[in-house]
């Protein structure tokens, strides 16, 4: 999995000057894998898992045949029709801010489903050292960097401080 992330990476940043930016990015990568079941809702519950942004790298997705997977773009949410044997991929917010929110990290949620819904996951992240700013290219360069250097532990704590609720 370690090259198809790389490689992955590699797609992303293809029109930028990145010569070496990807290089030691997954030497001590984060990976995770699950196999996440939707229940059918019997109640009123409108979200099956409620709308939210990765944190970090890539998030490769295999979803059945159920419906359920919304993104939010442009003001609205819109369903994403299942398609077997396919992946999706979605870019976290290390992506959106290593390319200076070139490539965006989407908003997305599963809304309520009426049958049983399974989803793998595969989430991924840089080593936890890592430093996240901005590329040094042209077309994450075009504007002022929206984004102060920190390092990926410093942000997932940040995220993770922003989700308690007290």
């Amino acid at each position: 999995m370690k090259y198809l992330i790389i490689f992955l990476l590699i797609i992303y940043v293809s029109g930028f000057d990145n010569e070496g930016q990807c290089d030691n990015l997954n030497d001590n990568a984060l990976y995770g894998l699950r196999l996440t079941r939707y229940l059918p809702n019997k109640n009123d519950q409108e979200l099956a898992f409620g709308e939210h942004q990765d944190y970090l790298g890539f998030t490769l997705l295999q979803n059945d045949n159920v419906p359920g997977l919304e993104v939010y773009m442009n003001g609205k949410w819109f369903r994403v029709d299942p398609k077997a044997n396919s992946l999706l991929l979605i870019g976290g917010e290390f992506i959106e801010k290593w390319t200076n929110n070139y490539w965006i990290s989407i908003k997305h949620r599963v809304a309520r489903v009426e049958q049983l819904r399974y989803s793998i996951v595969f989430l991924t992240g840089p080593d936890l050292n890592t430093h996240i700013e901005t590329l040094s290219c042209k077309n994450c360069t075009l504007t002022k960097s929206k984004y102060s250097p920190i390092t990926v532990i410093e942000h997932l704590k940040q995220k993770q401080m922003a989700t308690l609720h007290y």
